[in-house]
């Protein structure tokens, strides 16, 4: 073929769409799989307005309403500022969940021994009456690591009558 007949041949343009859409189904595709992956770093919003996040999943039953849990915590304010953790009080801590504010209670009741959870809540889950403790930045919300360490089947009444938590 000369190069006089090949400048007049018509362009392969059937193979350029293919490859261009080939090439834009490849992307679309990562970016789907992509979306699906961080799944698991979107927290689960409840109607309340916690934002609860499993870290590394527990085994066994969730904390009930009558058990006791010994957590591992750390409460930072919205800058990211640590505001309170078990590690200031000596170490984990024993929680149930008639000792607790509302939004810490909810979140309770998805931890599983063993688990790792990060959640965030409104003032309004955690300080009621609209007063907040010294210091804590005014509309900030509540993030807080937990970890869950053990929990104690049956605990709370424990707690109540003043046994030791562990």
């Amino acid at each position: 073929m000369s190069v006089a007949e090949a400048a007049h041949r018509p362009a392969n343009t059937g193979r350029a769409v293919k490859l261009w859409l080939a090439f834009l189904i490849v992307i679309a595709a990562g970016v789907g799989l992509a979306w699906i992956g961080a799944g698991s770093l979107r927290p689960e919003v409840t109607s309340s307005g916690l934002q609860f996040r499993t870290v590394k999943a527990g085994s066994g039953e969730p904390i009930g309403k009558t058990d006791a849990a010994m957590l591992d915590y750390v409460l930072m304010a919205n800058d990211g500022n640590v505001f309170d953790s078990s590690e200031s009080h000596g170490g984990a801590q024993p929680f149930a969940m008639d000792q607790v504010f509302p939004g810490f209670a909810e979140a309770m009741t998805r931890m599983k021994e063993g688990g790792q959870y990060r959640f965030t809540m409104p003032e309004s889950l955690a300080f009621t009456g609209g007063s907040t403790p010294p210091g804590w930045p005014k509309g900030s919300p509540l993030t807080f690591e937990v970890r869950v360490r053990k929990i104690v089947r049956g605990g709370a009444a424990m707690m109540q009558q003043g046994a030791p938590g562990q």
